[in-house]
């Protein structure tokens, strides 16, 4: 529906006086007669549209008319308004509650995998612990047994049983210790 108030350049709440006056000045300034060649065709339709709404808001019987059905209008638009702003709204609750549920599943998942994780971190840890026992224990059997292999070679050479025995003889903390132990 045109707004003939705009086509008048008037307010919605003008007066007759006002409105005449509005016509007048506007027909005058769009007149064909007075506008050039490349500017008739445009000066004829606007000239059509001033008289057009000239015709319903001079005659009150057609002005309220008139304007109840912008009324009218009015309301269906602020209604279609409202219902896309409602749209609007209910359109980004459920993009957010489906955010929302894809974080908490998100989530849940996470801290299952966390779970999962550490208990095979643990597991982990703990073969690598008992493995590192086993590294040290056969590293530990693996150096007595040398000193063990060592010590029966050497004390088989006369000169080293010799001075071992004569350390012993000698030396009173050593023969302590050696009486103490057997």
């Amino acid at each position: 529906m045109k707004n003939y108030y705009e086509i008048l350049e008037v307010d919605e709440k003008a007066s007759q006086e006002v409105i005449d006056k509005a016509y007048r000045v506007l027909a005058k300034k769009y007149h064909p007669d007075l506008q050039e060649d490349k500017n008739k065709k445009i000066a004829e339709e606007k000239i059509k549209s001033l008289n057009e709404a000239y015709d319903v808001l001079s005659k009150p019987e057609k002005r309220k008319s008139y304007d109840a059905k912008r009324q009218i209008e009015k309301q269906n638009e602020e209604r279609k308004k409202q219902a896309q702003q409602q749209n609007y709204v209910n359109n980004i609750s459920s993009v957010y509650a489906n955010q929302y549920a894809n974080i908490q599943r998100q989530t849940e998942k996470d801290k299952q995998a966390n779970k999962i994780l550490k208990k095979e971190y643990k597991k982990e840890l703990r073969r690598l612990r008992i493995k590192g026992f086993f590294k040290k224990v056969i590293a530990t059997v693996s150096v007595l047994i040398v000193l063990f292999i060592i010590c029966f070679v050497v004390y088989q050479i006369p000169f080293v049983k010799n001075w071992i025995y004569s350390l012993y003889e000698d030396n009173f903390i050593i023969k302590a210790i050696v009486d103490a132990i057997s």
